[in-house]
């Protein structure tokens, strides 16, 4: 991942780029790219995973705000004088707490950091992974704009795998959104090809001081795809245990983990929820929308229109649990197509 990595430092350290946006499927390493971006220069920053605790709510971003900047208080001593001006805020030490849950309150604190940023000749980073579930939080989408127009001494990053909802939250394609016309750098992360998921391996093995077969690592590599996060799954398993129950455990547990998110997914949606699952089941192999139409229609026994199969598609879509490819479509993520296969989405 040199190229990428070198690009997000390049826009990090330029004082003209206002926002950066990363994107890919999930497990691509786009967390990953963040931190090692980040722990590689002297910038202030306050990173932010929406999904730490596991499904994200709208309350969440006051904990997880608290938490990092009372971090960059620790690093940064200065900061906790200024910040502690801020009504409905309350400073113990190097622990911050917000005793009011208001966005103004969040906004308050970022112009105060942007100026002390700014003073300092120098900017913080504020970043956002699983960026797209912002959306969530009514106005947080106007309060980046307001960031990105006004305070200079903020540097907005997002990450995303929900990448149709990330394009939502930045207003593309529709001009009454906060942040639509506003310029970004923009990262796309793809899966390893198949030279370098194997070169990945044999590097971890190496390190780890393990050797092994090259026809164990083409199997990995066979089953789990370039998905950096499934191939070290599979790498941390490798070193303790053999080849067919390292392979197998990773498929389970992936598989598993792959059906949760889905199942979340589903389970805001239970009365389509069969016919979700059905284009599951019939995008573990590539197929056309006619294909998808006619797998739908011999399923329900009665005609489907087809605004239905476009509205199934376009979500499974946006939410990237699914690709277009050349007039396809398909599950990107093995690990998914497997947890259909194993009947773990019902």
């Amino acid at each position: 991942m040199e190229e990428p990595l070198n690009r997000l430092i390049k826009e990090l350290r330029d004082p003209l780029t206002r926002m950066i946006v990363i994107k890919g499927i999930r497990r691509v390493g786009k967390s990953s790219l963040m931190r090692v971006a980040l722990s590689e220069l002297d910038l202030p920053y306050l990173l932010i995973d929406l999904r730490a605790g596991g499904p994200f709510y709208p309350d969440d971003i006051y904990p997880y705000l608290a938490e990092e900047l009372s971090r960059l208080m620790a690093k940064h001593k200065a900061i906790s004088r200024i910040l502690s001006k801020v009504r409905g805020v309350e400073i113990a030490g190097i622990k911050l707490s917000l005793t009011e849950r208001r966005l103004s309150v969040i906004g308050k604190l970022l112009n105060e950091l942007g100026a002390w940023a700014s003073s300092e000749g120098r900017q913080v980073v504020l970043a956002f992974d699983e960026a797209q579930d912002l959306r969530m939080i009514r106005g947080f989408d106007r309060l980046l704009a307001h960031m990105y127009d006004y305070q200079e001494g903020i540097k907005i990053l997002l990450a995303g795998s929900e990448v149709g909802l990330l394009d939502r939250l930045l207003g593309r394609k529709d001009p009454d959104a906060p942040l639509f016309g506003r310029a970004f750098a923009e990262i796309e992360i793809g899966k390893l090809s198949e030279n370098k998921a194997k070169d990945f391996l044999k590097k971890g093995f190496r390190q780890a001081k393990v050797r092994i077969r090259e026809g164990d690592i083409e199997e990995a590599v066979d089953k789990l795809d370039g998905i950096i996060g499934w191939l070290s799954y599979y790498g941390f398993y490798r070193i303790r245990m053999d080849q067919r129950r390292s392979i197998e455990r990773t498929l389970e547990e992936g598989s598993r983990l792959a059906a949760n998110e889905m199942n979340y997914f589903l389970a805001t949606r239970q009365s389509a929820r069969k016919r979700y699952v059905e284009v599951l089941k019939i995008l573990v192999r590539p197929s056309r929308w006619s294909e998808v139409k006619t797998g739908l229609r011999v399923y329900l026994g009665l005609n489907i229109s087809d605004k239905q199969v476009s509205n199934y598609l376009n979500e499974l879509l946006e939410y990237g649990f699914i690709d277009k490819k050349d007039g396809l479509y398909c599950i990107e993520d093995p690990l998914l197509a497997e947890a259909v296969r194993r009947g773990y989405i019902r």
